[in-house]
């Protein structure tokens, strides 16, 4: 604290401003660091909806991976629930389709997805996300 008290009295600055321009630079730093990470992260990172299957579908990453995937209705923006109870009662896959509905729509179907059940379908849109990541066919500023 010594030493930063002569330094003020020799160049005539008060402590106050020494230290506020040390925290000033020190954040500044923190921000430019911040927005190098920012800019060489990955573009894809930035894709984080798309239109599958005529519905609205959002997701996050963790690292690499896609999380949180769920799908919304394209007109209210409403969360979908989904019906795939045919696919307990049939064995066979062509049989088996999973429903999504929007309640705010007056119970109305927005999509479905053929082959399985909920968690089959939410397979198919990841692998429909990462086929367009892969062939670099995404939009990050389509939907937003």
């Amino acid at each position: 604290m010594e030493q930063l008290r002569e330094f003020a009295e020799k160049y005539g600055f008060s402590e106050w401003v020494i230290i506020s321009s040390f925290i000033s630079m020190t954040l500044m730093c923190i921000f430019i660091v911040v927005l190098i990470v920012k800019i060489l992260e990955p573009k894809y990172k930035m894709y984080k909806q798309d239109m599958f299957h005529g519905m609205l579908w959002k997701w996050k990453y963790k690292g690499e991976r896609i999380i949180d995937l769920w799908c919304y209705c394209p007109t209210c923006k409403s969360m979908l629930h989904v019906d795939d109870e045919n696919c307990k009662a049939t064995s066979t896959l062509g049989d088996k389709t999973t429903f999504f509905i929007c309640d705010t729509c007056n119970e109305r179907e927005i999509g479905r997805i053929k082959g399985g059940d909920r968690r089959y379908a939410l397979k198919v849109v990841i692998r429909a996300i990462l086929a367009k990541i892969r062939l670099n066919t995404f939009d990050i500023y389509e939907y937003k």
